[in-house]
This record gives structure tokens, C-alpha cells and sequence, in this order.
């Protein structure tokens, strides 16, 4: 291959232009190096941050979803409370903390978020219901969704070796009027388990 043989007058001497290129190329590579470490640093410190609620980081929990985390339905016929276990939207899933965490204190919440919501759902027709071990312990209607977030389970401590069923229950429920604006309306939203441990 043929290379130009040039040379560029620097203060009183001549640099060859190879020399220029091999200057550069170096120049260029330490440039490359130093930002890499410094996005790493950047990114190591940004995740060292924990909200107040974690103590010493998330627990190792084992969760399994019958259906999948995320809901997403299309409402039907208006249900009566007797027919809601058989014909609502439902959505099971379990919770386990691993037998690795004794000695912990694990701590689990359960938030249904992304929600999306048309707007003829948000009556109190609508209906969402999170049932623990088969006993209820949330319960709200489409008036109270004001945001994109529903916290389900506040923070609590849990068992560790135990697991934990859950079933999520969304329907429209029967008044005996007309309901017909809220049938054919979508939700969806993802269920999000956080958790935390302490020592």
C-alpha cells in the first residue's frame, strides 16, 4: 500500500505524519479509558443509593404466576358478589421467601402499576379486590384509581419458609340498572412485588 510521506512543522522541528497518527491514537484511547471509568463510577454510585424502607436490599423471593404479572382485560358482563370467585378477572400468583433468608427480617409490598384505565371504569362499579391466603385484604373501585399505581399490600413482615397465595379479583359488579357504557372498556397495569430485608 502506498502512504503519503508527510510532515508537519511543529514549533522548530518536523513531525512525520505517522507519528501524528500514533500521537492521536493514544491521545484518543486514554480519552476513551478515562470516560468509561468514570460513567462506570457514576453508575456504581447511582445504584448505592436505597430508599429509607430498605435496610440492607432486596430479599430473595420466590414468585410464581399462574396467569402472567401483567393484567390486562377487556370488561364483560356486569357479575353479582356471589359469582365473583367463578366469573371475575382473575389472576393468581405465589410468594415464598427462601429458606436462604433465616435469621432475616423480609419485608414484602404489592403494588398493581402501569395502570391503564378507560375512563368510563372509573365508577364505583368497578370493582378490585386482592385476596391473601383467601381472606381480603384490599378492596377498591375505579374511583379511587387516581393514578397509574395501586399499593395492594402496604410493607409487612412475612414468614420466612412460607409461601403466600394470592389471587387478584377485578370485575364489574351487577347494580340491576343498565350498565352497558362499562362493558367492552379495557384495564391493565403489572402486578410489582418489592421487598426488603434486615438483619
Amino acid at each position: 500500500m502506498w502512504y503519503a510521506n508527510y510532515s508537519v512543522s511543529i514549533g522548530d522541528g518536523k513531525v512525520e505524519f505517522k507519528k501524528i497518527m500514533l500521537i492521536l491514537t493514544i491521545t484518543v484511547s486514554i480519552l476513551i479509558i478515562s470516560l468509561m471509568g468514570v460513567s462506570y463510577a457514576w453508575y456504581s454510585l447511582s445504584n448505592s443509593f436505597t430508599s429509607f424502607n430498605t435496610t440492607t436490599g432486596d430479599a430473595d423471593l420466590s414468585i410464581v404466576y399462574a396467569q402472567s404479572e401483567y393484567v390486562n382485560m377487556t370488561t364483560g358482563v356486569p357479575i353479582s358478589e356471589s359469582d365473583v370467585p367463578t366469573k371475575a378477572g382473575i389472576s393468581r400468583f405465589t410468594v415464598t421467601p427462601g429458606n436462604n433468608l433465616s435469621g432475616y427480617s423480609v419485608f414484602m409490598s404489592i403494588e398493581l402499576s402501569q395502570i391503564s384505565i378507560a375512563q368510563e371504569l372509573k365508577t364505583s362499579d368497578f370493582k378490585i379486590q386482592l385476596l391473601e391466603n383467601g381472606s381480603s385484604i384490599f378492596n377498591c373501585t375505579g374511583t379511587d384509581i387516581n393514578g397509574n399505581s395501586l399499593v395492594m399490600k402496604q410493607l409487612s413482615n412475612i414468614t420466612v419458609g412460607t409461601t403466600y397465595t394470592y389471587e387478584l379479583r377485578i370485575w364489574i359488579n351487577d347494580t340491576g340498572v343498565s350498565q352497558n357504557e362499562l362493558m367492552g372498556k379495557t384495564f391493565s397495569g403489572k402486578i410489582k412485588i418489592s421487598s426488603s430485608i434486615k438483619k
